[in-house]
């Protein structure tokens, strides 16, 4: 049947006068199904102009924009369970000279637990220490923390600090 210049449309023959199948509702409606629907067309305009290769192509097509699909999904639900990654860090100076100096440092904003590491990375007044000066964290809070610098004999002329905390969403 070359209907492909026609609008889209279903066709079905009209349900006979006498249609009349018994029994109970599924064996009516299979009935109906196998005598009226199941002879029923389908106009599509143009598809008589669509190969069997191109049909192949944009089903091949459909699968490989479903598998882009599902790795983006893969790809969300990775980046939901990333944790969140917050950074506080700055430079402390000058440093005393002496035995034991304790200094705090205090976040322009609070942290949201005090769960965080700390790096402290000293900076010296020459390009090799002659003693070993030693620091150390002493307390960290959401807002801050201290740290200590012992035996500093004019070693450590400032220290850069990093706080880092992660969460997961």
């Amino acid at each position: 049947m070359d209907n492909q210049s026609s609008s889209p449309a279903l066709t079905f023959p009209n349900v006979p006068d006498d249609f009349c199948p018994t029994g109970n509702w599924q064996n009516v409606f299979q009935v109906f199904i196998d005598e009226v629907l199941t002879n029923g067309t389908i106009n599509v305009p143009g598809l008589g102009d669509v190969t069997p290769a191109q049909v192949a192509q944009i089903n091949e097509d459909l699968a490989d924009q479903q598998t882009q699909i599902s790795a983006l999904d893969t790809r969300v639900d990775a980046l939901e369970l990333n944790p969140t990654i917050r950074v506080r860090y700055g430079t402390y100076s000058p440093i005393s000279a002496g035995d034991t100096t304790s200094i705090g440092i205090t976040f322009s904003s609070p942290l949201p637990t005090a769960a965080y590491g700390i790096s402290l990375t000293p900076i010296y007044a020459s390009g090799t220490p002659l003693t070993t000066p030693l620091y150390t964290i002493v307390s960290q809070n959401t807002a801050g923390f201290t740290f200590r610098v012992d035996n500093n004999i004019a070693e450590i002329t400032s220290l850069n600090w990093l706080a880092v905390h992660s969460s997961t969403p």
